[in-house]
């Protein structure tokens, strides 16, 4: 049995962005909007140790013991995800 459709109306960059994702995969859109709907509400169990090891983390960041890498390097390297430019993150 077929489902019933609905037309979503988005802007024009999130209608790119949402084509080049769905293309990259290899897949549709309805079918990346789906898969990222079920991702959205899927519950994320965390430990206790692991939550008490990123509270720990984050205390660091803000009393600058610990440093962060910029985001615009973050945003330029998660663009190669799935490409061939990918290459592991450069840790300092």
């Amino acid at each position: 049995m077929a489902s019933k459709r609905h037309l979503i109306e988005v802007d024009e960059a999130t209608a790119t962005r949402l084509r080049e994702r769905a293309d990259a995969q290899g897949i549709s859109v309805a079918e990346l909007v789906a898969g990222l709907t079920a991702l959205s509400e899927t519950p994320v169990e965390i430990s206790a140790a692991d939550l008490a090891e990123l509270d720990r983390q984050w205390a660091a960041i803000q009393s600058g013991e610990q440093a962060t890498v910029p985001h615009d390097q973050v945003a330029r390297w998660l663009e190669t995800w799935g490409t061939p430019d990918f290459k592991p993150f450069p840790m300092k």
